[in-house]
């Protein structure tokens, strides 16, 4: 009879994970920092990916009153020309508000109750239209339902304060 051996058992190689660290600061900002860390950010970032059901921008009373000089309006860019004779041809002229600019920057300047506002009649504007478009039941309707419950949860004065808290973590409140 063989005798049983026993086989040397090798050690299981370690998986490491290296989480990117950069030596600057460079690829930390306002935005990812919120987006990735806070819900505010979240807030932000769902607003931003569906503003025109809730937003008007630009505002109309904003806008020029014709055409400028010299100037073709841009299909579908509501206060956005382009220079078509002169000196400026090809040259873009945008005339719309920046102030009030649905983009991160003038979004996250406002607060979170005024932000889950907005995003609670989005989704609500949003799942009207796709009603009526698609019918009920689709996936998109789900998801929206789910981002709804999900912006209704969200305590406004709480969300606030973890942006703070997450913005001066990376020396980025002022």
């Amino acid at each position: 009879k063989k005798k049983a051996t026993k086989k040397k058992s090798t050690p299981k190689k370690k998986t490491v994970v290296k989480k990117f660290e950069s030596s600057t600061k460079a690829m930390i900002s306002r935005s990812s920092e919120l987006y990735l860390n806070a819900k505010k950010g979240k807030l932000i970032s769902e607003l931003l990916s569906r503003w025109w059901y809730t937003i008007t921008w630009p505002e109309p009373e904003s806008l020029p009153e014709s055409v400028p000089v010299n100037c073709d309006a841009m299909d579908g860019f509501k206060g956005v020309y382009v220079t078509t004779s002169g000196e400026d041809v090809g040259k873009i002229l945008d005339m719309r508000n920046k102030d009030t600019c649905p983009n991160f920057i003038n979004m996250a300047k406002k607060d979170s109750a005024e932000l889950q506002e907005l995003l609670l009649k989005a989704i609500a504007e949003q799942r009207r239209q796709l009603i009526e478009a698609d019918g009920e039941g689709t996936q998109t309707e789900k998801d929206l339902g789910m981002l709804e419950k999900w912006a209704k949860k969200v305590n406004p004065k709480t969300a606030d304060k973890e942006a703070i808290k997450v913005l001066k973590a990376v020396g980025l409140y002022a």
